[in-house]
C-alpha cells in the first residue's frame, strides 16, 4: 500500500480499532522510511506557533544519579554464568580496541574541519570513499533526487554511545569525537539558517552539505570531503534540496529539508544522555559544543510543542511552514502526517501521545498537555505498521524516549506507568508471528535485542532469555564485521583506488534465509549500557562493567 491511502478506509479501520480496544500509547500513521507509505488526514492549514504555556519553575534537584522506581518481571531462561557474562565483553570489547572505533567514528564522520576557519563540524553520513595514495576522500556520489534521508537516527545512536564511552572512561579520542558529533547535531540546524538576518536557527533540516575541502585527521592522515554529487536541486513529496547562499557561519551550504518524524523519537531519546553529558564533561570544548546542541534540541522540541505538535521547516527562501499544512492541498495530501504528531488525534486522542510529551518533557522539562499512562500499543500502533511497516520502529522509539525522558526529569510516576507499558511492549514484539514481522525474521529479532539492550540503559530489566538474545546479534555482528577491510581506508592493506562504502554491511542474504547482525552505528551500545545511572539492579546481567570502564583489560586477540 503506497502513500495514497484512502482517507474514508483510513477512518474505518481506526474506528474499528477503538471498538476493539484501549487508546493510550504511541503510534505513527505515517513515516517516509523503508517503503514510504503515507497516510493522509487533512488538516487546518497554519504556520505559526501556539501561544506558549507558561513556564513552571523546575524541581532544584539535578539529574537523578540512580533509578528511583522499582520495576520487575518475571525472570525466564537459563541464568547466565559471571563467566559467559565476562567472555562476551571481553569480545565486545577486545573487537572494539582491534578496530579502532573512536578513530573510525571520526575517520568516517565529516563536516567542515577547523582549519577552514569556519565552525567546524563532523556527521554521520553513509556514502563512499576512495584511496588515492595517502589521500582518502570521503565522497557522495551523484544523487539527483535523494540522498540522506533519516542520517539523524544513525547519528543520534553514534553520539549517545561515544558520550557514554567519553563519561565512563575519559578516553581524550572519544571525547573528539563527542565534541565533533555535538556539532555535527548542531549543524544541522544551523545550516538552515538562510543569512544573517534569519532568527530562527533551531529548525533541523534533514542533512547540510558545505564546501569540498582537504585536511588532516586528529591522527595526522590525509582527508578529503567532496560534496558535489548533493549540489543540486530537487523537490519531491516529502523533502526538497536547495541552495542558502549566505549562511552566516559556512557561505554556501546546501540544505534538504523537512526533517520528518522518523528520526525524531531516536533524537528524543539522545537528549537524556546528552543532558549527563553536558553536566559531566571535564573538557571545556567538549562542555561547550554539546551545551549549544542541549539548547538547540531543547528549542526544537519547544517548537514542535508550541506548534501544536508538528514539524516546522524552511522553504528556498528562509520562509517558515508546516509540512502537511500549506495552502497547497495536493502537497498536503501527499505529505500528510509526515511531520506532525496529531493528525489522527480527533480519531485516537491519545494516538502518538509518546510523541507529543516526550517532545513537552525535552521542550519544557515537565509535562503541558499530555498524559498518556502506560504508552502501551493499541490499535492506532497496529494499524500504522500494516501501512508502512517502518512505524513500527517508530512507535517502539517514541514509548521509550519518553520513559527516558520522564526519568531524567524525575517525573517517576508517569515513568513507573510508562515502563509496565514498555513490558507489554516488549511481550507483543516477542510474540509476534513470523508471517506478520513484515520482515525477514532473523532482521526483526536483531531489532528487539537492541531495543532490549537500549531499554536496559532507562530501568527496563532485562530476563535471561533477553541477554542470551542481546549475545547472540552483538557478537554476531563482532564475528562478520571484525575482518572488514575498510575500517582504516590508509592501512596498507587497502590497494591505492579501492573505492566503496566506509559502513560495513549488516546482513546477508534473502527473505526468510537473510541472516542479519547489529549495525555499525550500535557496536558502541555497550558503553551506554555500563555508564548509565538508570538501569535496573533488578536485571539480569549481560556485560561486565568492570572491563568496559578499564581500557587497560580491552585485549583484541579476544575478539580472536
Amino acid at each position: 500500500m503506497r502513500r495514497q491511502v484512502a482517507s474514508v478506509y483510513v477512518t474505518v479501520m481506526f474506528g474499528l480499532f477503538l471498538i476493539m480496544g484501549g487508546c493510550s500509547g504511541s503510534g505513527s500513521g505515517a513515516a517516509d522510511g523503508d517503503d514510504e507509505q503515507e497516510t493522509t488526514v487533512e488538516g487546518e492549514v497554519g504556520d505559526e506557533p501556539a501561544e506558549e504555556e507558561p513556564e513552571q519553575e523546575e524541581q532544584p534537584l539535578g539529574l537523578p544519579d540512580s533509578l528511583a522506581i522499582t520495576y520487575t518481571v518475571p525472570q525466564e531462561g537459563t541464568a547466565v554464568s559471571d563467566e559467559e557474562v565476562r567472555q562476551f565483553t571481553r569480545k565486545v570489547m577486545g573487537f572494539l580496541k582491534k578496530i579502532k572505533y573512536f578513530d573510525y567514528v571520526l575517520h568516517s564522520t565529516h563536516g567542515v574541519d577547523a582549519s577552514t576557519g569556519k565552525k567546524d563540524w563532523q556527521f554521520w553520513y553513509s556514502e563512499s570513499f576512495r584511496k588515492d595514495g595517502d589521500l582518502v576522500t570521503y565522497y557522495h556520489g551523484e544523487n539527483l533526487n535523494d540522498g540522506g534521508h533519516n542520517l539523524h537516527i544513525a547519528m543520534s545512536k553514534v553520539t549517545g554511545d561515544l558520550i557514554a564511552a567519553y563519561l565512563l572512561t575519559g578516553d581524550q579520542t572519544a571525547g573528539l569525537a563527542v565534541e565533533k558529533l555535538c556539532k555535527g547535531i548542531s549543524a544541522s540546524m544551523l545550516g538552515m539558517v538562510r543569512d544573517i538576518n534569519d532568527p530562527v536557527h533551531h529548525l533541523m533540516a534533514r542533512n547540510v552539505v558545505a564546501f569540498n575541502h582537504e585536511y588532516l585527521t586528529h591522527d595526522h592522515k590525509r582527508k578529503a570531503v567532496d560534496y558535489s554529487g548533493w549540489f543540486s536541486e530537487y523537490t519531491r513529496w516529502n523533502c526538497y534540496r536547495f541552495a542558502y547562499e549566505n549562511n552566516p557561519w559556512w557561505g554556501k551550504v546546501w540544505v534538504t529539508n523537512i526533517r520528518s518524524k522518523d528520526d525524531a523519537p531516536h533524537i528524543f531519546r539522545l537528549v537524556p544522555v546528552l543532558r549527563y553529558g553536558v553536566a559531566g564533561a571535564k573538557d571545556d570544548n567538549v562542555k561547550e559544543a554539546c551545551g549549544e546542541t542541549l539548547e538547540l534540541l531543547e528549542a526544537f522540541a519547544k517548537d514542535i510543542v508550541d506548534s501544536d505538535y508538528r514539524i516546522r521547516s524552511k522553504d528556498q527562501d528562509g520562509e517558515i511552514f508546516i509540512p502537511g499544512y500549506t495552502d497547497d492541498p495536493d502537497l498536503n495530501k501527499n505529505q500528510g502526517d509526515l511531520a506532525s504528531f496529531i493528525d489522527y488525534r480527533d480519531l485516537i486522542p491519545a494516538g502518538e501521545c509518546n510523541a507529543r510529551r516526550g517532545a513537552e518533557l525535552i521542550g519544557y522539562h515537565h509535562a503541558i498537555n499530555e498524559d498518556c499512562g502506560r504508552g502501551e500499543p493499541n490499535g492506532y500502533d497496529t494499524l500504522s505498521f500494516k501501512l508502512n511497516s517502518y512505524n513500527k520502529r517508530i512507535c517502539r522509539y517514541f514509548h521509550l524516549a519518553h520513559l527516558a525522558n520522564a526519568l531524567v526529569n524525575r517525573d517517576d510516576q508517569a515513568a513507573s506507568q510508562l515502563i509496565d507499558g514498555l513490558h507489554e511492549r516488549m511481550v507483543l514484539e516477542k510474540e509476534t508471528p513470523e508471517e506478520d514481522m513484515q520482515y525477514s525474521p532473523d532482521d526483526w529479532w536483531r531489532d528487539v535485542a537492541l531495543y532490549l539492550a537500549q531499554s536496559h540503559s532507562f530501568g527496563y530489566p532485562l530476563t535471561n532469555d533477553d541477554v542470551r538474545l542481546i549475545h547472540a546479534y552483538y557478537l554476531k555482528a563482532v564475528e562478520k564485521t571484525a575482518d572488514w577491510p575498510y575500517w582504516d581506508p590508509w592501512a596498507d592493506t587497502v590497494p591505492d583506488g579501492t573505492s566503496g562504502s566506509y559502513r560495513p554491511p549488516d546482513c546477508e542474504g534473502d527473505g526468510d534465509a537473510r541472516v542479519c547482525w547489529w549495525r555499525v552505528e550500535d557496536l558502541g551500545q555497550i558503553f551506554e549500557n555500563c555508564w548509565s545511572p538508570l538501569v535496573n539492579p533488578g536485571s539480569a546481567r549481560f556485560v561486565d562493567c568492570d572491563i568496559v570502564r578499564d581500557p587497560a583489560q580491552w585485549d583484541e586477540t579476544a575478539a580472536e
